[in-house]
């Protein structure tokens, strides 16, 4: 028994092989990169002001919820009705916010005001206000609809 190989010729291909990117396509990258960078940061840097903005006014409404809860236990509006409710917002962390009331001591027309840090990213952000009206204000805007958080 005798075994015959076919000798088949290697065929040559030519073939480029590309390995990697080119300097042109790496910088078309980086220029898209750095245009999709310059209009998300801004946007997000507004989105994180304003929800802290919201927490907030969502703190001014449960401090105005707790006065008229301790008022109707106490019966009348008092200092008493205040205590631990003002200070620093956050209670924990950096502080974004200072929270005083007025008059002092409290009497039947109230007003909670939130006053930013002025070393925080929320100096530029305008004074907040909430009254016993529900009346809100956020600088100079003021109503009783949602427009403080524009």
């Amino acid at each position: 028994m005798r075994l015959t190989f076919n000798k088949c010729e290697s065929v040559k291909h030519k073939s480029n092989n590309h390995h990697g990117f080119t300097l042109v396509e790496v910088m078309i990258v980086v220029a898209i990169i750095g245009i999709l960078a310059a209009i998300a940061y801004p946007n997000y840097q507004r989105y994180v002001i304003k929800s802290k903005r919201t927490d907030m006014m969502s703190e001014m409404h449960n401090i105005a919820a707790e006065i008229q809860s301790r008022k109707l236990v106490q019966g009348s509006y008092s200092n008493d009705l205040i205590t631990g409710l003002g200070g620093n917002f956050p209670r924990q962390g950096p502080t974004f916010y200072t929270i005083i009331f007025t008059p002092n001591p409290l009497t039947s027309e109230w007003r909670i005001i939130a006053t930013p840090n002025p070393n925080s990213q929320m100096a530029n952000d305008g004074i907040l206000s909430l009254n016993y009206q529900n009346n809100k204000c956020r600088g100079n805007v003021c109503g009783t609809g949602d427009k403080w958080n524009e």
